[in-house]
């Protein structure tokens, strides 16, 4: 669920406005607000959108209670999403973004995914990080 906006990185460009699809967000003058918290699905598209990292979704459904703005803030988890998922300052990555063209390959004793393939440098993205534990493999 979404917690909190960072007010001093929001640029308020209201991609996120734009972006959520259950209407959580509300324009304002400065930064943008939450303003219907409970009807958040926690579909971290406002995480993948936001250019400059400032949206905290929860992986908690419900509300946190007594969650400390600060800390969240200073363990650099804001963009952790983003930056799994190959976003770049909320651009969406070339490509399909999935793995299972890889996990085929992967079976079919396919290593590194050939140069020609049309999404090459995202499969590649994937090839090297399954190691790491990232993206599940299997």
């Amino acid at each position: 669920m979404i917690e909190f906006i960072n007010e001093d990185t929001c640029t308020n460009c209201n991609r996120c406005v734009e972006i959520c699809p259950t209407d959580v967000f509300e324009r304002s003058a400065t930064v943008v607000q939450i303003a219907r918290q409970q009807d958040c699905t926690s579909c971290m598209n406002c995480e993948l959108y936001c250019p400059t990292d400032s949206i905290y979704v929860s992986p908690i459904r419900t509300p946190e209670v007594d969650l400390d703005k600060a800390a969240v803030i200073a363990s650099g988890i804001l963009g952790s999403y983003r930056l799994a998922m190959n976003w770049e300052h909320g651009q969406a990555p070339q490509g399909t973004g999935d793995n299972w063209a890889l996990q085929l390959r992967e079976q079919r004793d396919e290593h590194p995914p050939p140069a020609g393939d049309r999404d090459y440098a995202i499969r590649l993205r994937l090839y090297n990080v399954r190691d790491r534990n990232l993206i599940p493999t299997e």
